[in-house]
Parts: structure tokens; C-alpha cells; sequence
């Protein structure tokens, strides 16, 4: 019997178009596997995934990193350099004002 190859990084569609299949009853989780090339085990974690999250449980998420994703970490990024200024900012604007009363 031949080793059966893992496929790690199937995108989402072909396993999305997997699961359907097999949930609308057209082919069966080994007629799907046997297809793909895969173990039936893993195209039942698909399944199950896709019960579980819906489509976004269909998503690798160690190999996946959207524009999205990219964007919002540096608008994270950003923020937090904007609010250590803030702080910063506070700090100074204290200062003085313990200093002007201290001068009155």
C-alpha cells in the first residue's frame, strides 16, 4: 500500500469543496481522501473543523498570514508608540504643574 502524502498547506477552498461534498452527501470521506491523496483522519479533522468554526476552522492558522492580519499589527504597533507618548506627554504636564504650585 502506498504511504499517503499530507497536504499541510491545502488551501481552504479545496478543503472547503471537500467537506461540502461529504456533508451534502455527493461523495464519501474516502472516495474524498483517496482523491486528494490524503488519510481518510485527516479529511474527518476537516469535517469536524468545519462543524465546529465554519469556514475559518478550514484556515491554518501557523501558515496563513493575511495583508489583514499584517495591517492590523502595525496599527497595533502604532497605537502603542502613540500611547507611550501620552503617557509621556502626562508625566512632563504633571511636572509642571507640581512646579508652578510649588512657586506660587
Amino acid at each position: 500500500m502506498a504511504k499517503k502524502r499530507t497536504f499541510s498547506h491545502t488551501n481552504a477552498e479545496i478543503k472547503l469543496e471537500a467537506v461540502l461534498q461529504i456533508l451534502e452527501g455527493k461523495r464519501s470521506v474516502i472516495e474524498v481522501a483517496n482523491s486528494l491523496n490524503l488519510h481518510r483522519d485527516t479529511v474527518n479533522r476537516w469535517v469536524n473543523a468545519y462543524k465546529q468554526k465554519g469556514e475559518s476552522g478550514l484556515e491554518n492558522p501557523h501558515s496563513h498570514t493575511s495583508s489583514q492580519s499584517k495591517n492590523d499589527s502595525k496599527k497595533v504597533r502604532e497605537l502603542e508608540k502613540q500611547l507611550k507618548e501620552k503617557e509621556l506627554e502626562n508625566e512632563i504636564l504633571k511636572k509642571f504643574q507640581a512646579f508652578l504650585k510649588g512657586n506660587e
